[in-house]
């Protein structure tokens, strides 16, 4: 049985914990996001999570969480008050052994990957289930451990496949169209040094967690163990990367959630760093926000990342503790 790798059970290369890294520092001297609410806490009640991964949310506002732990999704209005779940423990239509990614359509089809039982679910936003597709197998269209789902302006689906260290294309319905990438590990000195001694891994990805699209049609991808951004067109071209393994701004220690703003702006929720790193679309470090630990405004491991299309809030989900943060940019 293969493992919940996800972001969240390796730090074979890692081995220290960094209490405080600069919470709230911008570089042109704006202030951070601001806290406005957060929710959830550890149990099976409704919103409570276990293991809480994703967050997207809808054109009306309300907010979906993938709540891995308990087999389900939650559905939320902007403040956190719960309004519906849907989702069992099983293989059938509607249920889920594992689910993490989650996508919404303009016209509020949900989207959900189930990285255990390697497929992807489409639903009503009323959790009805309305048709899946994926099996296990490294051929086209076949998943192992699809972590994360994401979908662009013309209705296509772009899906991490995290084990076949690959990101896959399909249309609205499911129907494969293209792959790209390929397993390949940067070495850790490498990363560290990658100003000085320049890594040529190039559309390569180790353990791939997180994929969002940009305004301009651009695929971003958190490639978590590389502990690097790379940006693709929608054909799967490689076009630019930024990151590396480090402490200080623009350098991660993996990158486990990913989101564009619509002005382009790139939210990269950094798991070991317990913050939030912003970019241009080119890879220009704006800024942080974030500390490690269980208070309001602070993270244990952040994950998923969603902006609201209706008004200037962003979500996070705060993975080891349980809830989702709520900020306004």
């Amino acid at each position: 049985m293969k493992s919940f790798r996800g972001v969240v059970a390796i730090a074979e290369v890692l081995g220290v914990v960094v209490l405080a890294i600069g919470a709230g520092v911008l570089m042109d001297g704006a202030e951070s996001p601001r806290l406005i609410s957060m929710w959830g806490k550890s149990g099976t009640g409704p919103g409570e999570f276990s293991q809480p991964f994703d967050v997207a949310v809808d054109a009306q506002g309300f907010v979906y969480v993938t709540d891995a732990g308990n087999h389900r999704v939650q559905k939320f209005d902007r403040d956190g008050t719960f309004v519906l779940q849907w989702g069992t423990k099983g293989h059938g239509p509607g249920q889920f052994i594992k689910p993490t990614g989650i996508a919404i359509r303009p016209d509020g089809t949900v989207y959900v990957s189930d990285y255990f039982a390697d497929t992807i679910q489409r639903f009503t936003p009323e959790g009805l289930f309305l048709g899946r597709w994926g099996h296990s197998d490294g051929e086209p269209g076949g998943f192992d451990s699809p972590s994360a789902v994401a979908l662009d302006d013309q209705g296509h689906v772009y899906v991490v496949d995290e084990y076949h260290f690959r990101i896959q294309k399909f249309t609205a319905d499911g129907k494969f169209l293209t792959t790209w990438g390929k397993k390949g590990k940067v070495h850790v000195v490498r990363s560290v040094q990658n100003g000085l001694v320049p890594e040529d891994q190039d559309g390569e990805f180790y353990y791939p967690a997180h994929v969002a699209i940009g305004p301009d049609q651009r695929v971003y991808v958190a490639d978590s163990y590389n502990n690097r951004v790379q940006v693709f067109t929608p054909e799967g071209r490689f076009v630019r990367k930024w990151g590396g393994m480090g402490l200080w701004g623009g350098r991660f220690r993996v990158t486990s959630g990913i989101a564009v703003g619509r002005d382009g702006q790139v939210y990269v929720a950094d798991f070991y760093n317990n913050r939030i790193q912003i970019f241009s679309p080119q890879g220009d470090y704006f800024g942080q926000w974030g500390t490690v630990g269980s208070r309001p405004g602070q993270f244990d491991g952040p994950t998923g990342i969603a902006i609201s299309l209706t008004h200037d809030d962003m979500y996070v989900v705060d993975f080891h503790n349980n809830r989702v943060l709520r900020f306004r940019r």
